[in-house]
């Protein structure tokens, strides 16, 4: 009788070259596989080893490659990351260094500034004091001289007046005020009592006394024109000196003002790029956290997962090499037919194993309505131990007791963590509100500021995109412009070439065609196309043989014309579009020229805004920056409380109503067990007196 293995051989090969159908065949070599197997049993372990050995070899394959791309993935990945953490840390101590320099130049920037201001507002304080002091100084020297002047008035009515006999005060015209000029003349006081006496008497006519009053009214009159001449001299040369110091300091009140525009200008530079640095040096730092969390958790993953994979495949390897010792032991032609020896028939078998399989099943039975509708792997692992083939499950139950047990220690820590995820949400919650009415009021606080701030942001942003956008397009303008001329260029000599080749090869064509029309051409052109044309491309095959025609010729030469037409047209339009684009990019240029500094000025002028603003808002954004981190400190432990706690109070119900069941199936399960190993003593010493 032919082995298990030839026989199914036998059939298959059969079926080949038989016509029946392909049902037929599989029908009759399951058959001769179904006996086989009930001849020999351990057919039908080889064969489930066999088959374990072809799926394990299946999944190592699948396995390598999806290894394969997970280590693809984790250096990629650890490349890309290392990269940029590199990158983050540069950038970082750079932007730390350039912080306090640009705080040290914009700290001496403003210095700076104050000092220029201070400087133009002693020059204009000094103006103010020269003009008060210069309208005091002339209104005192209008007095003087509208006094000096009345008086010499008067001594040129007096004298000629005394001079004629006139005497005292009723005959002598202004005798009166020169009496009171002779307080305000330097003079002895002998001369102006005579003169007192003279008028107030009223001596007699060409007395001595008249002539020496008329020398004493000279003398005043001298005295009074010299001190006219003086403070005149005075006044003028004042009023040079007030002139003199008003345009000096006019110089320096516009050279403090070119220099408080230019430290303005400045001090806003700086304020906003340090602003910007500062804003950039907290994402950097952010992100550099990020990439090093992500760094770390992608190193543990990737190696825990290769020792995983390397552990998965010693571990597959060694499975396959028991696999194929036994499949190498137990498939030898010896091994099978001691098997059919020893062994006792399917029939007997089955009856031996009925009363454990139907009591395991039934404790599955019982495991498996629960595992429908709850997963845990505890329940899997006594789900297998009852699917193996040993009589005795005392270990089963003692697996089904602790697994009783931890669910029992299971609820008790979700009870204690329920209560404690209440107390702290509502705790922390409180907090929360505190901290955001906090916020909210200092939002209030500083909302008209920020708003001046976000305005001018945004209007400073738009004139640097602005300003961006055209310096672009006039480089792209310019790029294409040089483009264009290049192309125009390069077209136009090519053009000139080819009217050249199309001429040369016309004239070559009358040479043959038309001799009349052929113009011979200089020897040294006729060699350059000749060799243009030796070395324009592939090497052409040889012509067939046969008698020149010369039907076409006319023909070849009138479609040469009429291309060196066309292209003399299209040369003459590419000139036409040469000149207008050429006018159209210089007035692009004029154009952008003027709108860049119209821009340019608009920004300082916003700039220098902003940075007054941003200093007035400093102090008030740092204190709610710091309530801000203590709300954000705050929400993130919120979240860390949600994300432990959520889950938990959420299938709370349904986790307790869940361990119930499996407590109560685990329970009966263990009575059925507990049943089952009385019943199989039983039949075991039943089957030993038989």
């Amino acid at each position: 009788q032919a082995s298990n293995k030839g026989a199914r051989r036998f059939l298959c090969e059969v079926c080949a070259q038989s016509s029946e159908t392909n049902m037929r065949c599989i029908a009759l070599t399951v058959f001769a596989s179904a006996h086989a197997a009930q001849m020999n049993p351990i057919r039908r372990v080889v064969s489930l080893m066999q088959n374990m050995v072809e799926k394990i070899e299946e999944e190592a394959e699948r396995d390598d490659e999806l290894f394969a791309k997970f280590k693809c993935f984790c250096d990629k990945n650890a490349e890309k990351t290392s990269k940029s953490i590199s990158d983050g840390k540069a950038k970082i101590a750079q932007l730390e260094s350039d912080i306090p320099e640009a705080d040290s130049q914009r700290t001496q920037t403003v210095t700076e500034l104050q000092q220029h201001k201070d400087e133009r507002a002693a020059a204009n304080q000094a103006i103010e004091m020269a003009k008060s002091q210069r309208n005091k100084e002339n209104k005192a020297f209008s007095d003087e001289a509208a006094d000096l002047k009345q008086n010499m008035g008067a001594l040129d009515q007096a004298i000629p007046a005394i001079e004629n006999g006139m005497t005292g005060l009723l005959q002598v015209p202004s005798a009166s005020t020169v009496l009171k000029a002779l307080g305000s003349v330097d003079i002895d006081e002998s001369d102006k009592s005579s003169v007192k006496a003279f008028f107030q008497s009223g001596s007699s006519d060409g007395t001595p006394m008249s002539g020496e009053i008329v020398g004493i009214l000279k003398t005043m009159k001298d005295e009074m024109e010299k001190r006219l001449d003086e403070i005149t001299h005075n006044e003028n040369e004042a009023v040079s000196n007030f002139n003199g110091l008003v345009a000096a300091k006019n110089k320096e009140i516009a050279a403090s003002q070119g220099a408080i525009e230019e430290k303005t200008e400045r001090a806003g530079d700086l304020a906003v790029h340090i602003a910007t640095m500062k804003n950039d040096l907290d994402e950097t730092k952010s992100s550099l956290e990020q990439d090093e969390g992500y760094s770390a958790e992608l190193e543990e993953n990737c190696d825990k997962k290769s020792k995983e994979y390397d552990e998965i495949k010693k571990t597959r390897a060694e499975e396959l090499v028991a696999l194929a010792d036994t499949i190498k032991v137990l498939n030898s032609d010896d091994a099978l037919e001691m098997f059919k020896k020893t062994l006792p028939s399917g029939e007997s078998l089955m009856q031996l194993q009925t009363s454990t399989r139907a009591t395991r099943h039934q404790a599955l039975d019982r495991l498996r309505s629960v595992m429908k509708s709850h997963s845990d792997p505890r329940l899997d692992l006594i789900a297998l131990a009852l699917s193996g083939k040993k009589q005795n499950f005392d270990k089963v139950m003692k697996l089904i007791d602790e697994m009783v047990q931890n669910l029992k220690v299971e609820q008790t820590d979700d009870d204690a963590k329920v209560a404690y995820c209440k107390k702290e949400i509502d705790q922390t919650e409180d907090k929360e509100k505190e901290l955001q009415h906090k916020i909210e009021g200092q939002d209030a606080h500083i909302e008209d500021d920020e708003g001046s701030i976000d305005t001018l942001k945004a209007e400073i942003k738009a004139l640097i995109a602005g300003t961006k956008d055209l310096d672009k397009s006039v480089a792209e303008a310019t790029e294409q412009r040089k483009t264009e001329h290049e192309a125009y260029v390069k077209t136009a000599a090519d053009d000139n070439a080819a009217l050249e080749l199309l001429e040369f090869a016309k004239n070559r064509l009358n040479k043959f065609y038309n001799p009349k029309q052929y113009k011979e051409a200089p020897k040294e052109e006729e060699e350059s196309f000749v060799q243009i044309s030796a070395h324009s491309g592939k090497d052409e095959p040889p012509a067939a043989f046969g008698p020149k025609s010369s039907s076409s010729g006319g023909g070849v030469i009138g479609m040469i014309d009429k291309i060196r037409n066309e292209l003399k047209l299209e040369m003459n339009e590419d000139k036409l579009e040469e000149e207008d684009s050429q006018q159209d990019y210089e007035k692009l240029m004029a154009d952008s020229a003027k709108k860049r500094a119209a821009d340019v000025s608009a920004r300082t002028d916003k700039e220098a805004a902003l940075a007054d603003a941003q200093a007035d808002l400093t102090d008030t954004k740092e204190r709610r920056k710091e309530t801000k981190t203590d709300l954000a400190e705050t929400g993130r432990y919120m979240s860390n409380l949600h994300a432990t706690c959520d889950w938990i109070s959420d299938n709370y119900d349904s986790r307790k109503v869940a361990r119930a069941e499996e407590v109560e199936a685990l329970e009966k399960a263990k009575a059925v067990l507990s049943g089952a190993d009385f019943s199989l003593v039983q039949k075991t010493a039943f089957l030993g007196r038989k």
